[in-house]
């Protein structure tokens, strides 16, 4: 059979036709992450081969992790390398101009 379409967890038609989406998934940083609980944690931005992680210090608590959207490549270490499982791959947040 011959291309049958995005996997279960894929892209909804919605997003597809909204251009929310990305060619490519990009690391997502939830809620979860131990930094937010604060805990200082470098696992996910230790793990990116592409250095697409870095931290951003904040006053009175731990650096919060960033994804730079552009040079993340979607290759899944950070997700791995996670404690909290914070990290998972997913759609960037870009804006769509309406």
């Amino acid at each position: 059979m011959k291309n049958q379409g995005p996997s279960p967890q894929g892209p909804s038609r919605r997003a597809l036709f909204r251009g929310q989406l990305l060619s490519k998934p990009i690391a997502v940083i939830g809620d979860g992450c131990l930094a937010e609980a604060g805990i200082v944690c470098r696992s996910c931005g230790d793990a990116c081969p592409a250095s697409a992680i870095r931290f951003r210090p904040r006053i009175g608590l731990p650096p919060q992790a960033i994804v730079n959207e552009a040079a993340c490549t979607g290759c899944g270490e950070c997700v791995g390398a996670c404690p909290g499982d914070a990290v998972t791959l997913g759609a960037a947040r870009h804006e769509a101009a309406s």
